[in-house]
């Protein structure tokens, strides 16, 4: 919990018979026995003055006092009419998660002209490629699978390309967290990566794990159930995958450092694990393909985060490639 808050107003509020409500996307909530103070706080929430702050001058100008404005405060962030201005971009991932609040009605007229505009990628290269290139080439989305199971030693070797420690890390202090597979802004490394084993050969159970530093540690079944319910809807290949990949973030990790920016930093890394893994998979010749179509809560609850402070990024559905699919 942070010793200081600096609020800001979020919602749009108006009085009414019932007291002075907000209109709050999904709900709208009624603060009652307060009208005349309610407006002298939003004023004051800009992000730059403390709550205390805010306490000490609304108490000067009125008869409140101060413990009774520091409980109408908490309510009016309880129900987020005011957020601390560093935790801005919780709102964001709130009302861009699935399923979407605030859908966006593009014609596939609209869609198909955006597919015929001019390139932006770099042009092809021409001539010998080096190794790591030849890797690019070979880096592809399949979506569909041969049903096959992927060994505990795959599994593993997957999680440590997404998001392993680099042996070099070892001539790091203790007191650091050390270099990983894939940059991190400053070096604190949010991320937490689980995989939900759908199908095994045996070296291991089904079940959602967690990955980090004393390997990999079962934290719930992987239900086939509790599957459908985080993607069904969404066109996903859950029957035919192996492992579904699932790329977290503890936002608390890097956002207390960088504020609301370090919200972008948790998404460019997620960017990075993603691609590492595609690499991977790439290189062992298996199939793979990113998917950001979930139910945010039921994912979460899959993976035991304590969403909205923990939420799924993104997901990487992983397995065998049959001989003939179609990828891009």
């Amino acid at each position: 919990m942070k010793k200081f808050l600096y609020p800001i107003a979020v919602a749009y509020g108006f009085p009414n018979q019932s007291g002075f409500s907000f209109r709050i996307p999904g709900r709208e909530i009624t603060v009652q026995g307060a009208d005349a103070i309610i407006p002298m706080i939003l004023q004051q929430c800009d992000g730059y003055k403390t709550t205390e702050e805010i306490v000490s001058s609304v108490s000067s100008r009125t008869d409140c006092s101060k413990t009774d404005l520091r409980e109408l405060i908490g309510t009016l962030i309880k129900h987020e009419v005011i957020v601390d201005v560093r935790d801005y971009y919780r709102l964001f991932h709130e009302f861009s998660a699935n399923p979407s609040m605030f859908p966006n009605n593009v014609s596939e007229e609209d869609l198909a002209e955006m597919l015929r505009t001019k390139s932006p990628l770099a042009k092809p290269l021409k001539g010998e490629k080096t190794a790591f290139e030849s890797l690019l080439e070979k880096r592809e989305s399949i979506r569909k699978f041969s049903g096959q199971p992927l060994s505990k030693k795959e599994i593993i070797r997957l999680g440590w390309a997404v998001y392993g420690k680099l042996e070099r890390s070892t001539n790091f202090p203790e007191s650091t967290i050390g270099l990983g597979t894939i940059p991190s802004g400053g070096a604190l490394y949010p991320l937490r990566i689980f995989v939900a084993i759908a199908r095994t050969d045996g070296s291991i159970k089904e079940g959602v794990y967690r990955f980090g530093p004393k390997g990999m540690i079962k934290v719930n079944r992987a239900s086939h159930t509790a599957l459908q319910e985080a993607f069904g809807g969404y066109s996903n290949p859950i029957d035919s995958t192996a492992a579904i990949f699932i790329i977290s973030c503890d936002f608390h990790q890097n956002t207390q450092k960088y504020s609301s920016r370090g919200y972008r930093y948790a998404l460019i890394e997620a960017g990075h694990a993603s691609q590492n893994a595609y690499l991977w998979c790439a290189e062992q010749g298996l199939g793979i393909v990113e998917v950001c179509g979930f139910n945010d809560e039921a994912l979460a609850k899959l993976i035991k985060a304590s969403y909205p402070a923990q939420a799924p990024l993104t997901t990487l559905f992983v397995g065998r490639r049959p001989q003939d699919v179609d990828s891009s």
